[in-house]
């Protein structure tokens, strides 16, 4: 076979063609890198377990599942990669190298999740995608020209709303609704589906198999989030019941027996240790547990949506796992308010409410290499509804997750659960880049229709990221203006806008008013 079965007579001028393929191959490449790299914390993996997670097998359910989806994925990339080839006339080798390119990239990508990131790498994608860019290639075969007329079809009838009398109330309206939505997503991260039946377990799990090894100093929980100024003055040696005063639900000092620790716990395990100096010994053996469930302090952190919790501390083996548990407020190993625990180096956070689900975990947050040593660490964690923010050892040392309304949004609408997240100091930019494409993308493209220059190119490049950013400032509590925000959102706008720019001219041609 020398020339796929077409009509030819159906397709663009060639120019056009290359053109409009190869933007249709890059954003199936951009769904690619979303999908396989999301969420984006990446890390790097040394030593022989770095590909141990990779699943060879062809037969577990998971990978059936998720077959049909994966082959889907690369439909795109080898629809635009066929036209971008579709001169050449050696249609064989054409699809050949069509379906390399898919099974090339699709092996990077999973040994990149392999080594990189906290995915689940399988052979069965490979092959899938691989499969899908093939089958990309001859939908473009049989079907292109009749796609690209009916791409015509639909630009003669778009083109009257690009005049700005028609665009910019329908553009309005498209902000109206991400408005809406950012309202509500407020509600997937509150805290009011806390189950107040839940005991308080320092050390362990309520099924004993979860253990923590280490030494535990001092432990509070308060009812709201504490400011900067606040955290940072329990860092300069401040007590935390001074800072917190009549917020502080949960108070314990394992260094002084006889403190007023509440709610009270009593000694779990086959032996009791004893209060140190340093504080009390957590092990397989012994660990500490509320008398029933702690409802007083669910009832408080539900009812505000806010906490703070400081702990000190020091683990005893840095390569526990589980994750091996600190602090938990909890009812088995599936169903939890709120841990704190212990995974090899890293801590990990999972946290209870509509969007991550009564285990904590779609997803749970992961903050690397806290345990690094086995040295008393301090931590400062603050919850304000918006925002996890985790200090560690020093006021300036803090990570955080910003999750509204850009992860909230990302997580809720990705098609797989995220059962984990580990921060670093990228993915959150990432999140929010994205989020401002979701906003600004229809806006880049009809500055770019527009021809706009100078000072009205500025003023359309940078005033809707601001006004956006005031805005939700205004609608969403806890959430506050950030410079850094605007600058993404007129960066990605801008980039947008470049990219736009260079297709304007074979999509619309200039239409007046």
């Amino acid at each position: 076979m020398n020339q796929p079965p077409q009509n030819r007579a159906q397709f663009p001028a060639p120019h056009r063609l290359t053109r409009r393929s190869g933007l249709v191959a890059g954003l199936g490449l951009l769904l690619i890198l979303y999908t396989t790299l999301f969420p984006f914390d990446f890390f790097v993996r040394t030593g022989p377990a770095a590909l141990r997670g990779f699943d060879l097998t062809l037969t577990r359910a998971y990978v059936l599942a998720d077959f049909p989806r994966n082959v889907l994925l690369f439909v795109p990339l080898g629809f635009g990669l066929a036209g971008l080839w579709a001169g050449n006339g050696r249609s064989w080798r054409t699809f050949s190298l069509v379906v390399g390119i898919g099974l090339a990239l699709s092996a990077v990508m999973e040994v990149a999740q392999a080594v990189a990131l906290l995915r689940f790498p399988s052979l069965a994608d490979v092959l899938a995608n691989g499969l899908g860019a093939g089958a990309g290639f001859w939908l473009f075969c049989l079907a292109g020209g009749r796609f690209w007329g009916g791409v015509d079809w639909l630009e003669e009838r778009i083109r009257p709303f690009l005049a700005p009398r028609r665009f910019l109330p329908l553009y309005l309206l498209y902000l109206a609704a991400w408005l809406v939505l950012s309202a509500w997503l407020p509600s997937l991260t509150r805290l009011d589906n806390w189950d107040n039946q839940f005991p308080l377990i320092v050390g362990n799990e309520q099924t004993r198999d979860r253990p923590w090894q280490g030494v535990l100093r001092q432990f509070y929980i308060a009812d709201r989030a504490f400011s900067a100024e606040e955290v940072g003055r329990i860092f300069a040696g401040e007590g935390v019941t001074a800072v917190g005063g009549k917020s502080v639900v949960a108070q314990y000092d394992f260094t002084n027996p006889s403190a007023d620790n509440f709610p009270p716990v009593r000694d779990e395990g086959s032996r009791a240790a004893p209060l140190t100096a340093d504080g009390v010994a957590l092990s397989g053996e012994h660990w500490l547990a509320s008398d029933g469930a702690v409802t007083a302090v669910s009832d408080a952190l539900a009812a505000s949506s806010q906490f703070t919790l400081v702990l000190e501390g020091a683990s005893g083996d840095l390569q526990q796992s589980g994750p091996a548990r600190l602090i938990s407020i909890s009812g088995d190993p599936y169903r939890r308010n709120l841990t704190l625990g212990q995974e090899g180096p890293d801590l990990v956070v999972r946290l209870r409410m509509p969007l991550t689900g009564e285990n904590g975990r779609q997803p749970e947050l992961i903050i690397p290499n806290v345990f690094t040593d086995t040295q008393m660490h301090r931590i400062v964690m603050t919850y304000d509804g918006t925002a996890v923010r985790l200090a560690i050892d020093r006021a300036q040392n803090v990570y955080t997750v910003e999750l509204l309304p850009a992860v909230a949004l990302f997580v809720k609408t990705f098609p797989n659960e995220v059962g984990q997240m580990r921060l670093n100091r990228g993915n959150m930019a990432i999140f929010h880049l994205l989020y401002s494409l979701g906003l600004f993308l229809p806006w880049a493209v009809w500055l770019a229709y527009r021809r706009l220059s100078g000072l009205w190119l500025l003023l359309g490049l940078s005033l809707p990221p601001l006004i956006w950013d005031v805005l939700l400032s205004w609608l969403l509590p806890g959430y506050v203006f950030q410079v850094g925000h605007v600058v993404m959102g007129m960066g990605g706008t801008a980039v947008a806008f470049l990219i736009a720019r260079q297709y304007h001219r074979f999509r619309f041609p200039q239409v007046s008013p």
